[in-house]
């Protein structure tokens, strides 16, 4: 099994965050062990967007922004490096560089790659590069929901969601107010991929079922 698992950057804000690392990168390390191939890719989380709102404020170009983000998302994979056993010694900066990794059995992790892509991109991106059988997307939405639940309480999760519903419950997903979940960039490449794609929960737990393979948070499904 070759999986490519995103992590959302929020993972790093929380106040027992060394904690929780150690436990992704548990399940990470144990999943290579077992004779997979997993790679990672990590967001930026709070403190990214607080610098890109404090570059924003002082005047400094969208494409600073960018690489302000993508600093600070390397910053976290180089955390998450040092919580694994089996990781490659440097946080990718290139696609080929995880099949390097791989050869070598290590487990590579990316943060950002290049401006104008976020990190739910890249990953998408290297699943498809790397031709992985499965990508995970962690979230703290936990799953796909026919609307924002941090709107509506009646909001329900979808165990399946077809590329064309993904897109729609997107296209409403920039307003204030609304839920971390995918970029619509990030959906073009799982569709065009056909990669199998599971949306779940940020806790090592959630990570794990979706590894295995028992039933988690959303799945998308092609039609």
């Amino acid at each position: 099994m070759k999986a490519v698992v995103k992590i959302s950057g929020s993972l790093f804000d929380e106040d027992d965050a060394a904690d929780k690392i150690r436990s992704f990168a548990e399940v990470l390390d144990e999943f290579q062990e077992r004779g997979n191939l997993v790679a990672a890719v990590v967001g930026g989380g709070r403190r990214s967007r607080e610098l890109i709102e404090l570059g924003r404020k002082i005047g400094a170009s969208e494409d600073v922004l960018d690489e302000v983000g993508i600093d600070l998302t390397r910053i976290n994979a180089k955390i998450l490096i040092s919580a694994l056993r089996n990781s490659y010694p440097k946080v990718i900066i290139d696609l080929r560089e995880a099949e390097v990794a791989w050869s070598l059995r290590r487990i590579p992790v990316a943060g950002g790659l290049s401006p104008g892509h976020s990190t739910n991109a890249v990953a998408a991106l290297l699943a498809e590069h790397l031709r992985a059988d499965l990508f995970v997307n962690l979230t703290k939405a936990g799953a796909v929901y026919d609307r924002d639940p941090s709107l509506y309480r009646d909001a329900r999760a979808l165990e399946r969601v077809t590329i064309e519903d993904l897109r729609r419950i997107l296209k409403g997903s920039f307003e204030a107010g609304t839920y971390e979940l995918i970029d619509d960039v990030a959906v073009g490449i799982i569709e065009r991929s056909r990669i199998r794609t599971v949306i779940a929960g940020m806790s090592a737990a959630d990570l794990r079922k979706a590894l295995y393979g028992e039933r988690i948070g959303s799945i998308v499904v092609f039609e």
